[in-house]
């Protein structure tokens, strides 16, 4: 059974909210002087540190453990990026379109295996909000699960600044 989320983002806020059937679990904030983004769902927090000036390097944190490092996030060549847990675990983070309205977070396993979805997202509305829908394909919350959700979001929000700042810089 799929696990089905919500989340927004209203117009000029720095803030996206995550819901469950109509209650708020969970919410992302990117901090004004920085890059860096604190999050939480559920019972999760986690820290993005955005490091670097023109390539930039995350490190996820956990603030409620001291700050232990709990994944790195790298960033390829073509808006791609790699999520790895320091559980050894790798996700892809994967778009569908070039405008983002679909993008996904894909398990990488052994070469042998096929690759499995764990998280679906989709936007599904964009005028003075950014709305979309979230599935999780396991029905489970574990902190692993929350964390991928989490960085899914973070991941496409990083693309769509960067894309602003290139914007603005090119005008």
């Amino acid at each position: 059974m799929n696990r089905k989320l919500s989340w927004t983002k209203e117009a000029f806020s720095r803030d996206f909210r995550i819901m469950q059937d109509g209650q708020v679990i969970g919410k992302m904030h990117h901090n004004l002087f920085s890059n860096d983004v604190e999050a939480y769902l559920n019972e999760v927090y986690i820290c993005f540190d955005v490091e670097g000036f023109l390539f930039h390097s995350v490190t996820l944190f956990d603030p409620k453990v001291n700050d232990k490092v709990i994944g790195h996030i790298e960033f390829r060549f073509g808006k791609q990026a790699e999520l790895k847990l320091s559980s050894g675990e790798a996700y892809l983070w994967k778009r569908h379109n070039v405008l983002m309205r679909e993008w996904d977070m894909i398990l990488e396993t052994a070469s042998s295996l096929p690759e499995s979805e764990v998280v679906n997202y989709e936007r599904t509305q964009k005028f003075f909000k950014d709305a979309g829908d979230i599935v999780i394909e396991k029905d489970e919350q574990s902190p692993m699960v929350e964390i991928v959700i989490l960085t899914g979001l973070f991941i496409r929000n990083y693309f769509q600044r960067r894309r602003r700042l290139a914007v603005v810089a090119a005008s």
